[in-house]
């Protein structure tokens, strides 16, 4: 979808289109209750970074609208039961839209709920 061979922006950086294919993958995943940031926080860490004349947050950044896209396409012709609205877990969109240059991510520990003091 994002980088056939019919598809111009195939040219892209492998870091880009590795990016934009893993991040629609964590999406698609979240909405049916895959926890998947384990792996792919680093996969598409290391990915961003080899992008060269950008930084890892450019590179996300720079892609997000046609993750969103190609995620959002596809989640709608699906029809299995989704558990989720797609957003990865940590996604902070109110951040986003406040226009920080970075939302924070929460690991799979620290989403752990601690328990209560007495």
């Amino acid at each position: 979808m994002l980088h056939g061979p019919d598809n111009a922006d195939a040219a892209l950086h492998r870091g880009i289109a590795e990016v934009e294919a893993e991040s629609v993958a964590v999406m698609v995943g979240a909405a049916h209750g895959l926890a998947t940031d384990d792996y792919t926080i680093p996969y598409v860490a290391s990915w961003a970074s080899s992008v060269p004349g950008k930084t890892p947050v450019e590179v996300v950044q720079s892609t997000a609208e046609r993750v969103r896209g190609a995620a959002v396409t596809i989640l709608d012709k699906l029809d299995t039961p989704k558990v989720g609205d797609g957003n990865p877990p940590g996604l902070d969109r109110e951040a986003l839209a406040a226009g920080r240059a970075t939302a924070p991510v929460q690991t799979a520990a620290q989403r752990q709920v601690e328990p209560v003091g007495l």
